[in-house]
């Protein structure tokens, strides 16, 4: 079976599981996932996003394969499926290197202050953005900021992961 037929086929959260072992397993390349999310016609990219995900949760080291492709990703428009899982894959990594932090933080930062981004996006944006200023008090500063100034109409799932960065960086300071 094609990968792209086992996304149509196995859309449940056990049949993107069965991928995800597929693509670790090297029944499926981890780059043909990939691909799929950049070139593929909906909703193709938003599955393989799904089963990308369960894939990087069970080796977030795969994310270095594509590192450079993820973080242009990021910049370019795109469901927010794919934003979420790289946002995901990136808060994974052990340490982010240096070359693409900026880059990282600035969308992190512009997506937390977004209303309009999905309220995943946007949770995970807080994480990514904490994790780039978890040892340089300015970024802290700028990312608590950020983050309060968007509480009073954030969601329960942005105030709570907000709440939990400010408490730990305002606890440091």
């Amino acid at each position: 079976m094609e990968l792209a037929d086992a996304l149509y086929e196995q859309y449940s959260k056990a049949g993107m599981k069965y991928i995800a072992g597929q693509v670790i397993s090297g029944a499926w390349p981890f780059q043909e996932l990939w691909a799929i999310i950049n070139t593929g016609d909906r909703p193709l990219p938003q599955r393989a996003a799904w089963a990308m995900d369960h894939t990087l949760e069970r080796q977030p080291e795969l994310m270095h394969t594509i590192l450079d492709d993820a973080v242009g990703a990021l910049l370019q428009p795109q469901h927010d499926a794919v934003y979420r899982m790289l946002l995901k894959g990136f808060d994974r990594l052990p340490d982010i290197p240096e070359d693409h932090q900026g880059v990282l933080y600035d969308r992190a930062i512009r997506w937390i202050l977004d209303p309009k981004a999905g309220v995943a996006v946007r949770v995970f944006s807080i994480s990514l953005a904490a994790k780039i200023a978890a040892d340089i008090p300015e970024l802290q500063e700028e990312v608590c900021l950020a983050i309060e100034s968007q509480l009073e109409y954030g969601s329960a799932g942005f105030c709570n992961r907000g709440g939990k960065v400010l408490k730990r960086f305002r606890k440091r300071s």
